[in-house]
């Protein structure tokens, strides 16, 4: 006779489906789950998560910056590529893999020292592919400092 195995499905983060609603706690749980350790490093914070729109902070770190004290571009679109974990699962109703197919970035100003509020917008959540729009506005300014364009697939 087998041992008994964990039941994953109760996992709020694994199964946001499940009798736990997918809300701000289980979006980060997921991210800590399936992203990795540096990933982890950028700080993101969930703030509100739906399966139409969810929301982000990606606070200011000394370590995201370049020469300039901004936060660099590479910290921007990982930001971006992120949050759109935690915005598929929850327009998908449940954590599945995926992947990125693809990001495409628009920098309009510098990202400062007050960090960006990210909205991710699912424009489509088909079968198979998963597009979002994301939006990236400074705090301190409120006004847009990059805007992405991402699809995942669903595996």
């Amino acid at each position: 006779m087998s041992e008994p195995t964990e039941d994953k499905s109760q996992h709020k983060a694994d199964n946001p489906a499940s009798s736990v609603a997918f809300d701000v706690a289980a979006a980060a749980a997921l991210l800590a789950d399936v992203t990795a350790p540096w990933v982890r490093d950028l700080g993101l914070e969930v703030t509100e998560i739906t399966p139409s729109q969810s929301r982000f902070f990606l606070p200011f770190s000394d370590r995201l910056t370049r020469d300039a004290g901004m936060i660099c571009g590479q910290a921007i679109v990982a930001a971006a590529d992120t949050a759109m974990i935690a915005a598929v699962t929850a327009a998908i109703g449940s954590y599945a893999p995926i992947t990125t197919v693809d990001i495409a970035s628009r920098f309009l100003r510098p990202l400062g020292a007050e960090g960006g509020d990210i909205t991710v917008d699912i424009l489509k959540a088909g079968r198979r592919l998963v597009v979002g729009r994301i939006s990236i506005a400074d705090r301190a300014s409120g006004k847009l400092a990059a805007e992405l364009n991402s699809t995942y697939a669903r595996l």
